[in-house]
């Protein structure tokens, strides 16, 4: 059948009927119940060779590409293709976004119909096979193919596709709808196949439950589990993979199937179970030796297919669960990965569960330690017993091989080391150490603990004279703090690299030092009672003089202070007043005494409220959020005075609070100046903000401070970019080197500087900037800032070198004929030969022509360049241009050997575009192939259609067989004057301004002008004009 109608035209009635009975066929097999994905994509198959067609489903796969799911072809073509490619035709994936024909069908979910199968085979082949095109079509047949979205509820699974010679543009719903039920079929056959994999991974869930919450051993669940998906997977082995903690490396506690050689931990970046922890999601692997991160003593222990999953607890990867197929590639699937990831998921907390357990045994049995340690530091107040003490605790708590304590002197400034057990311990004690000098010395200066894991090599370390060098130690150290205070550092150390301190023995110490420190200080402190004690009559007495001479001079300063300055008591009432506070409020000092301040401070509601809020803070003895507030004093007369107010808590000798002590300032001035100088400072941000030139402000040693907008518009460079650079930032080295010294030397004299700089944007392209900077002076006359300011004259640099280069360019195309001219003339003048003469005056003639076609292009262009070329766009049919054109030139073609052909796309959009102008650009492109196409060769003349960011663009080539274009001279042939190297071999007449005209005319109607060519003489050259299409 399939060869009946492929070569034949089916009539209407036909065709309708065997529509409606595959249709039929169809809609059947959607209602049968226990079909596989397989049946769906066999019937839609055999439903297509029914009707004499080939086609089938490609379905999207997870990672966005299309892959054949059937074999739509028999197996005799599959088994010639495979031949000839290399690949399998089922399986095959390809991503829809190269094909234009399938990216258009997932985008607009509309069907697509192509007269020619080879268009969308060309764009679905890798790049490798394309030059097998021509041998794939013949194999297949170049018939129409109709490409159908195969959606359901709103879903993209796939595409459908159907090829056949009968099919026409008015089969595209009939096979629409065939994709329909295909669409229908594969929806139940997925719902069926989602709820028993619901209820596989239910049942799955409930076992690793069962599993992980029987037992606590971390072994003994990652076992099972790892079992379990093995199960479920078909996989041949397993293996976990956890994160240390600096999380730069993975462990494996538990394998299955694996070689034990391969538990060895994995730096970062390494391995498979790296991929999945960076991945964050699940990875699956069908070749692992050939796979970039393969690891060769993984690769061989057979490993050939992997599935990976990570270990997730809420948003943190803790490592991953990778299952593996050994000497064989095992197809594992996105289904099984869900399944495993569910594990994974109990799995991780099983992990989490064991972790938080031994944790907490470990805690309690050194929190036990810490109890025995701390009582038996506290027995005794003799401080060189406690420090020995200290010392033997400490060794025996962290299990160390040494250890020492240091004290700092407080009035010699020195540490000195008091107690030692260790081998090297007079050693040791004998010298003395200052804050910040050795390990001992950087952990009392920083006050933070340290671990040292080769103190050797530290370059903090200092080398106590006496002990040996080379001997392995490791240490931990940690500062003896009481109230914020450093009384010294206690140090434990081992002698042996294999045992380093970890940070969790550092927890350790520095919870005994906090015990060690009180016992410290509390021995101390007995030692100076009496020493206090002996001293405290005399000091009580000297006190109270000087308390006395410190009142006096209190009460002066107050008395005279500017400021009002004022006590209150625990009930907010007035103690004491100055002069000034009174002042301030309108009221002599004895109406304040006594009295709650609320009631006559005169403070506007606002400020009432604030500083009520303050005052009660403070003494319940909290801190205030700030040490000053702002509040307002309202006069008699209704006038607000803004004022700061600052207040501090009098406390007892018991730490209790006892009142306060405030002081009030006027800064209604400072306000006024403050709004002047604000509203200054505005105007400038404006007028910065909104002028045209590039503005930047420089501090005296040339750092950046500000820029404005046009400067960052200018550069590229944002402000946050700029601030804290120079302005280095945007030189080009393109400017003289001379010019920067000499701009300095001006600057720093305190002169303006005016020049011309070259500088680099932050993407690299340069500019011609005319720049001026000003110094600015204090009012000491010293250099405080520099004010640039550039102007990008880039535009008229250019446009210069243009003029230039275009009067040079004329100049040397209007001299050449000139140049013929006038030599023929004074040939013609030196001969009477007839036969010279008659040749004379018709090189004259040649030259003269050449002269006015040329001053004619020039015109043309000078026309295009000053907007006087009379511009009609209307809605233009290009294939209707181009048919007319290509008619004219036939006979012209075929005189020349040539072949010219025309293939328009039917339908085309027209184009809004002058008629006439589009005419010249069409004339003068197939005028230069035909000049530069060798007899024999071919001219195609073809339209098509295309989306580009969702506008609708018709494009119009010329292509020729002919010599090509290098590529070196592609970027300059829509240059004015440019004649290539086809030009010279051809000797084909011509001005070189013909491409520069076609090029203007495109941008007039805001389309594009394009070549491509491979520069080999026989491949030829395509101009392609790209104009948008017209609005219907």
């Amino acid at each position: 059948m399939a060869r009946v109608f492929s070569g034949k035209r089916v009539s209407r009635p036909t065709r309708d009927n065997l529509w409606i009975g595959a249709l039929s066929a169809a809609a059947a097999m959607t209602r049968r119940a226990g079909l596989t994905e397989s049946d769906v994509l066999r019937g839609v198959t055999e439903a297509l060779r029914g009707l004499g067609l080939v086609g089938g489903v490609t379905l999207l796969t997870p990672d966005g590409l299309l892959e054949v799911r059937n074999r739509p072809l028999h197996s005799a073509l599959v088994t010639a293709l495979r031949r000839l490619t290399g690949t399998d035709i089922v399986g095959y994936k390809f991503d829809p976004k190269i094909s234009e024909a399938y990216r258009q069908l997932l985008q607009t979910g509309e069907p697509v119909y192509r007269p020619r199968r080879s268009q969308v085979v060309a764009e679905i082949l890798p790049p490798p096979l394309r030059n097998l095109l021509p041998q794939i079509i013949h194999l297949l047949g170049e018939v129409p193919i109709i490409l159908a979205p195969v959606t359901l509820a709103g879903e993209k699974l796939g595409a459908f596709n159907a090829t056949g010679g009968w099919l026409t543009p008015d089969d595209v719903p009939m096979v629409a709808a065939l994709a329909d039920h295909a669409a229908i079929a594969l929806g139940h056959v997925r719902s069926r196949a989602e709820m028993q994999s619901a209820l596989e991974r239910e049942r799955l869930r409930n076992q690793v439950a069962e599993a992980v919450a029987s037992n606590l051993d971390l072994p003994v669940v990652l076992e099972r589990v790892v079992r379990l998906a093995t199960v479920v997977t078909g996989a041949d082995a397993g293996a976990f993979a956890l994160l240390s903690p600096d999380g730069h490396s993975v462990t494996f506690p538990y394998m299955f199937g694996l070689p034990e050689t391969l538990s060895a931990p994995l730096p970062e970046g390494k391995g498979a179970a790296w991929q999945v922890i960076h991945a964050r999601k699940a990875v699956l692997i069908d070749d692992y030796p050939v796979a970039p991160f393969a690891i060769p003593e993984w690769v061989s222990a057979g490993i050939q297919s992997m599935l990976g999953v990570p270990l997730m607890m809420g948003d943190e990867v803790i490592g991953a669960l990778g299952l593996f197929s050994l000497g064989r590639r095992a197809d594992f699937r996105y289904e099984q990965a869900q399944m495993v990831q569910t594990m994974a998921r109990m799995a991780a907390i099983a992990i989490k569960n064991s972790r938080s357990f031994a944790q907490a045994q470990r805690r309690a049995e050194e929190s036990q330690a810490l109890i025995r340690s701390a009582a038996a530091i506290s027995a005794s107040l003799d401080l060189q017993t406690v420090l020995t003490e200290i010392t033997l605790q400490a060794k025996s708590l962290l299990q160390a091989d040494g250890s020492r304590i240091h004290l700092l002197d407080p009035e010699r400034g020195v540490l000195r080391c008091l107690v030692a057990l260790q081998p090297d311990a007079e050693a040791v004690m004998a010298i003395e150490l200052r804050p910040g000098e050795g390990l001992t010395g950087y952990v009392l200066e920083r006050g933070e603990p340290a671990l040292v894991t080769n103190a050797n090599d530290d370059p903090r370390g200092l080398h106590v004279p006496g002990t040996p060098e080379d001997d392995p130690e490791v240490m931990a150290l940690v500062p003896l703090k009481i109230r914020q205070r450093s009384l010294g550092v206690m140090t434990v150390l081992r002698f042996s690299y294999d045992r380093p301190f970890t940070s969790s023995d550092q927890e350790l110490l520095s919870a005994f030092a906090a015990h060690a420190a009180v016992a410290l200080e509390n021995a101390h402190l007995y030692g100076q009672i009496e020493q206090q004690a002996r001293r405290l009559e005399g000091e009580v007495i000297e006190r109270t003089h000087d308390l006395a001479l410190s009142e006096a001079r209190y009460r002066s300063l107050v008395e005279t202070s500017l400021a009002g300055i004022y006590q209150l008591d625990t009930a907010g009432r007035y103690v004491y007043a100055n002069q000034a506070l009174a002042t301030l409020l309108e009221r002599a000092p004895e109406e304040l005494i006594g009295r709650p301040w609320e009631e006559v401070s005169n403070l506007s509601p606002e400020s009432v409220r604030l500083t009520r809020e303050r005052f009660l803070t403070q003494m319940r003895g909290e801190p205030p959020r700030t040490a000053v507030n702002e509040v307002e004093v309202i006069t008699k007369a209704g006038q607000r005075i803004p004022a700061l107010n600052a207040m501090s808590v009098i406390y007892d000798t018991e730490g209790e609070p006892q009142g306060a002590t405030g002081l009030v300032l006027d800064i209604s001035r400072r306000k006024a100046l403050e709004a002047a100088l604000q509203g200054e400072r505005d105007r400038l941000q404006v007028i910065l903000a909104n002028i045209g030139d590039a503005v930047v402000v420089t501090d005296s040693d040339g750092r950046i401070e500000y820029v404005n907008p046009a400067w960052e518009r200018l550069n590229g460079y944002s402000a946050r970019e700029a601030v804290g650079n120079t302005p280095r930032l945007v030189r080009s080295a393109q400017s003289p080197v001379e010019l920067y010294p000499e701009m300095w030397e001006t600057i720093l004299g305190g002169r303006m500087w005016r020049g011309e700089l070259i500088n680099r944007r932050k993407d690299g392209s340069l500019y011609d900037a005319a720049v001026t900077i000003t110094p600015v002076k204090n009012a000491s006359g010293t250099l405080v800032s520099f004010v640039g300011v550039q102007h990008d004259i880039s535009a008229l640099k250019e446009l210069d070198r243009m003029k230039s280069q275009f009067v040079s360019d004329v100049s040397h195309e209007l001299r050449t004929p000139l140049t013929n001219i006038r030599l023929y003339l004074d040939l013609l003048q030196a001969t009477a030969d007839p036969a010279k003469t008659t040749r004379y005056l018709e090189t004259m003639d040649r030259e003269s022509g050449r002269l006015a076609d040329l001053i004619d292009d020039l015109l043309s262009l000078s026309r295009l360049d000053a907007g006087t070329v009379s511009f009609f766009p209307n809605p233009t049919s290009l294939n209707d241009l181009l048919q007319a054109l290509v008619e004219d030139r036939r006979a012209l073609a075929a005189s020349r050997g040539l072949t010219l052909v025309l293939d328009c796309e039917p339908g085309l959009p027209k184009v809004m575009g002058d008629g006439r102008l589009l005419t010249q650009v069409f004339t003068n492109l197939l005028t230069n192939a035909l000049n530069y196409t060798e007899s024999g060769g071919k001219v195609t003349l073809r339209t098509r259609v295309h989306t580009e960011d969702g506008a609708m663009w018709v494009a119009a080539e010329v292509e020729d067989t002919g010599l090509g274009i290098p590529t070196d001279e592609q970027p300059l042939i829509f240059r004015r004057f440019f004649r290539g190297q086809a030009s010279r071999q051809t000797k084909a007449a011509g001005t070189g301004l013909g491409l520069a005209i076609c090029k203007e005319i495109i941008d007039r109607h805001s389309g594009r002008l394009e070549v491509r060519s491979q520069g080999v003489a026989g491949n030829g050259s395509c101009f392609t004009v790209r104009l948008p299409a017209a609005d219907e």
